[in-house]
């Protein structure tokens, strides 16, 4: 079996009004749209296939914590781009904005050709755009059977 595209994420955040304003504009860029916006959640839909982003503010016993980016759990995510120029240019619209950029876009050595820009949302918790050039199923060959 192979593991399919991932249907839905659930990200609780502390403030759903503060959390709305970085995800209308990230969402926007990576092609979701903001599907609705009911009591405490946003529900952004992708505008071509499956895959829902759903924003939760967190229940009243949740108030007071933070993210803790060394605890288990949510370490980051990252969402692909098809060239290095939709890094570059969803760098710029963090900058215009003035979302908190973590690590302007460069390479990394995990995988030739790796161009990724590295940022955060209201509460912390660090999402990426990568262009992954090496990591494509392209260039994914299949081993060649034992004889």
């Amino acid at each position: 079996m192979t593991m399919q595209l991932i249907n839905h994420l659930t990200l609780r955040v502390s403030s759903l009004d503060q959390s709305e304003v970085f995800y209308d504009v990230v969402c926007d860029y990576l092609g979701y749209f903001k599907h609705s916006r009911n009591g405490a959640l946003i529900l952004y839909r992708q505008k071509e296939g499956i895959g829902d982003l759903i924003i939760m503010r967190l229940r009243k016993a949740g108030t007071g914590k933070s993210y803790d980016n060394e605890a288990p759990g949510f370490g980051h995510m990252a969402w692909n781009a098809d060239n290095r120029k939709q890094v570059d240019d969803l760098h710029k619209l963090l900058k215009k904005h003035k979302l908190k950029i973590l690590d302007a876009p460069c390479e990394m050595n995990y995988s030739r050709g790796y161009y990724a820009v590295w940022f955060e949302d209201p509460d912390g918790m660090k999402f990426e755009l990568a262009h992954t050039p090496h990591q494509s199923p392209e260039n994914n060959t299949k081993k060649p059977k034992r004889k």
